[in-house]
């Protein structure tokens, strides 16, 4: 069964696109009719992609066949996935399209309730596999991101004279890696870093671009972080800039997202980071503003969510957090869908 003690059903949508541009959907609308599909989402403000891993149960063979049709006979020989393959010379589409003319799958897992669903994650270059896990009667069919897969995809080759805006690095840098723009823009950079050029010739000829983005971000005074295949900028220790990631809608820091029911005792680590697990709210994304509410710490419903007691034993305390780190889960199976999030508070109250 697919119900849940908060809402009527649980519901998820997985979507496989091939390397010819075949669209392979497996669904579980309803709770209890459709496949089984279980989920695992982690995103951070940091300079990784996330990782992703979803799994499902006895697929029907015109599913599995084109789900792994999308892939190498074995996961990890790229050479052999590449061979006769045109690599790009100068960027990756922002939507994916390079990587499935290279032979690598698109997936993405939307989550929600009552058959209304929300995007996950989505992962381009994936590991999919299916094996049997009770004899012969249930196959279970397990997809992961293939983090940095799609790095091999693009042959970075560049060079910039000493003067050069570090924006146009940082933006040539961010395509060639198959990113979509964010809230990069000069403005952005200006906001945070003032107006900023390379001080001397860069050159770049091989190797993967997120490693030299990393390069070149990395002794700048800012923060900057991929999520949902966007990279975004924010200045560093919450000094105060336009261009930090907000809540809906994606404009300039808006009031902060309100939290789903919290169903686990709150944690505080000594750094005063929070770690809260709530009900799955897919519009919680690294480097957006929330907020702890004294009644929603405190909320009791249905016996589930944090006490009243509990929350005055962790001290927590309410006011404005910015996630560090998000993690969705779930299974339409059974249990509940899940988000579990790290934040970090926010110097500036709103209270």
């Amino acid at each position: 069964m697919g119900l849940s003690l908060y809402r009527k059903t649980r519901s998820a949508r997985l979507r496989v696109t091939t390397s010819d541009g075949e669209v392979a959907v497996v669904q579980n609308m309803e709770g209890d009719k459709g496949y089984r599909i279980g989920f695992e989402a982690r995103r951070t403000m940091d300079g990784t992609p996330g990782e992703f891993r979803c799994t499902a149960l006895n697929l029907p063979a015109e599913v599995l066949g084109a789900i792994d049709a999308a892939q190498p006979s074995r996961v990890d020989d790229l050479d052999k996935l590449l061979a006769g393959k045109q690599l790009q010379s100068a960027v990756l589409a922002d939507d994916g399209s390079d990587a499935l003319g290279a032979g690598f799958a698109v997936v993405e897992l939307e989550a929600g309730y009552d058959g209304t669903v929300s995007r996950i994650f989505k992962a381009i270059g994936v590991r999919i596999e299916t094996l049997p896990v009770d004899g012969d009667t249930t196959y279970e069919t397990t997809i992961e991101s293939n983090e940095g897969a799609d790095g091999v995809l693009s042959l970075v080759a560049a060079s910039f004279e000493a003067g050069t805006p570090t924006f146009d690095v940082v933006d040539y840098l961010r395509r060639a890696a198959g990113l979509g723009e964010g809230n990069l823009s000069p403005a952005t950079l200006a906001s945070i870093i003032g107006q900023s050029t390379i001080s001397s010739p860069y050159v770049v000829s091989g190797g993967q671009a997120l490693a030299h983005l990393q390069s070149v971000l990395q002794y700048l005074p800012l923060r900057w972080f991929i999520d949902d295949r966007d990279i975004w900028f924010c200045a560093r220790d919450e000094v105060p800039s336009p261009a930090i990631p907000p809540a809906v809608p994606w404009v300039d820091d808006g009031p902060p997202e309100l939290l789903q029911p919290i169903v686990t005792r709150p944690q505080r680590d000594d750094a005063g980071r929070v770690n809260v697990t709530t009900l799955l709210a897919p519009y919680v994304r690294p480097g957006r503003l929330v907020r702890l509410t004294l009644d929603g710490l405190a909320l009791a419903q249905q016996g589930l969510s944090a006490s009243a007691a509990q929350v005055a034993r962790a001290n927590v305390p309410p006011g404005r957090y910015r996630v560090d780190s998000v993690q969705h889960r779930g299974s339409t199976g059974g249990g509940e869908f899940l988000t579990t999030m790290v934040l970090r508070p926010v110097v500036s109250p709103d209270f």
